[in-house]
């Protein structure tokens, strides 16, 4: 082609010298993307990257019918649980407390026989050393007259009248008022305090109680019925054979009867026995049948806390008595084992209101159930001591009414003393129940100054012996806190058993 030519032609294709193209198609593209090039890698990795990487899909684990039908499976299962466990959890903690209070009776018989053997032991010495004192003073300088004393083992001031005032009573019991009171709470306050390190043991100043509230509330005398029976006892009981100890429904202070009779009253007979005899001293620490069971038990149980063979009929019962005011009060603090519905806004909780589900307000009564030991005959060969039964009552009131009229209308000899009694008249009331047992007083009264249930177990937040004197004998303390429903107060004025009110002369509602 000539030269001339050829630039006609490359003038009318454009200066790309591409042939064929339009003039819109000769804007130069941009050039493709060329791969990145590694340096050092080899020429085969240089010319193709590798393809991104593709998602993987999920695989499912569950359809929609399936998850549904577990989930409901589940709630199910969830519901029936909370079911059973509201059902029964109120047996299960009831068993629990059962438990620890039998593993804690047993140990708590264990240190008291401990403690009755140290005693023995110390007071035989005692005596023996003083014996040969006296026997090496004769031999030498030849016998004396000496001053006249009591009697060892009987009070120095038998027939002094003692003053009931709260500041005598401190005095004579060696307490320092100045140094406070630790006052009672419930048991589960007092675990819940122990648990978060909180002092259990804070103490409030003392304002002691004024005579006049104190006889008002009981009067100015010592109440103790069965006294007329203490010579049956002891006519038909030998001297080294007689025991004596505490009966009474819980809150009784029964502990604190023993403990005062261990402290002050001796069977001489007793203690001249054979060593290792049971009870030395005479004094045990509860009725052998069980000291909060009924008297109709007597004959029909053996308590676990007693030996084998404790002869029955050989043993005194001091049954212990409370103002049914102040009891009910300790029964909602330590209810022990009583079962019936209450709570600490509502209690003793005598007459339904209206928290009491599926119950009228103000109609019939909140009944209870008492766990008590079952009872057995002599023919009964597969016995068991630590079986319990549970006795149904109308209510707290039917209780306090049905336990103590039981007691009180027994065919055998008993004595029945109030708790206000070991408080306000201490030395007359233990020289009383000594005498009556055929005991002697030993020459220097001692008190309990400390809680005489101890402070664990179902006995914790128990008050000492100052707490108890101002508890007791403020007469605006005795309803404070109880019988604050109008329907519970009307039902326990109409029914409290008013002979057994006046006969140990607790002041009415």
């Amino acid at each position: 082609m000539p030269l001339k030519d050829a630039i006609k032609e490359f003038k009318s294709n454009g200066s790309n010298g591409v042939r064929g193209t339009s003039p819109t198609s000769r804007r130069r593209s941009p050039p493709p993307p060329q791969p990145q090039r590694v340096r050092g890698a080899s020429p085969a990795i240089r010319r193709r990257s590798p393809p991104p990487p593709q998602p993987q899909q999920r695989r499912q684990l569950f359809n929609s019918t399936r998850t549904a039908w577990v989930l409901s499976l589940l709630l199910i299962l969830t519901l029936i649980t909370q079911v059973i466990l509201i059902s029964y959890h109120d047996e299960f903690v009831m068993r629990l407390k059962a438990i620890e209070g039998e593993l804690l009776e047993d140990v708590s018989l264990v240190n008291s026989m401990a403690s009755d053997a140290l005693n023995a032991a110390f007071e035989y010495n005692e005596e023996r050393e003083e014996e040969h004192i006296e026997t090496a003073r004769d031999q030498r300088f030849g016998p004396s007259p000496r001053a006249p004393r009591a009697a060892k083992g009987e009070p120095l001031n038998k027939d002094a009248t003692y003053s009931m005032e709260p500041a005598d009573i401190l005095r004579r019991a060696g307490v320092d008022v100045a140094a406070g009171f630790v006052p009672s709470i419930t048991v589960g306050q007092a675990q819940a305090a122990k648990k978060s390190s909180q002092n259990v043991h804070e103490r409030k100043v003392a304002a002691l109680p004024s005579l006049e509230d104190i006889q008002s509330m009981y009067s100015n005398r010592t109440h103790i019925a069965g006294l007329d029976r203490c010579r049956e006892f002891r006519q038909k009981v030998p001297p080294e054979r007689r025991l004596m100890g505490p009966a009474g429904i819980f809150n009784s202070a029964t502990n604190l009867l023993n403990k005062l009779l261990k402290l002050n009253c001796v069977n001489k007979a007793r203690t001249h026995l054979s060593v290792g005899h049971k009870a030395p001293t005479g004094m045990l620490l509860q009725a052998p049948w069980g000291k909060h069971n009924p008297a109709s038990w007597r004959f029909h149980h053996e308590a676990a806390a007693m030996w084998d063979g404790v002869p029955q009929e050989d043993f005194l019962p001091i049954v212990m008595i409370k103002d049914p005011i102040t009891w009910m009060a300790s029964m909602c603090r330590h209810s022990y084992e009583a079962r019936w519905r209450h709570t600490n806004d509502h209690c003793p909780n005598l007459v339904p209101n209206e928290f009491d589900k599926g119950r009228e307000p103000g109609e019939g009564t909140m009944g209870l159930r008492v766990k008590f030991a079952t009872k057995h005959f002599k023919d009964d060969i597969d016995f068991d001591r630590k079986k319990k039964t549970f006795v149904k009552y109308n209510s707290l009131v039917d209780l306090w009414n049905t336990w103590y009229k039981e007691w009180y209308d027994v065919d055998f000899p008993r004595i029945m003393v109030r708790f206000e009694d070991l408080l306000f008249h201490a030395e007359e009331t233990v020289s009383q129940i000594c005498k009556c047992g055929g005991g002697a007083m030993k020459p220097r009264f001692r008190y309990v100054e400390d809680s005489a249930k101890g402070d664990f177990g179902p006995h914790a937040g128990s008050a000492g012996f100052l707490a108890s004197l101002i508890n007791y004998g403020n007469r605006t303390l005795r309803m404070e806190g109880i019988l604050t429903d109008e329907n519970d107060a009307e039902y326990a004025r109409k029914h409290l058993d008013k002979h057994l009110m006046d006969l140990f002369g607790y002041a009415p509602i």
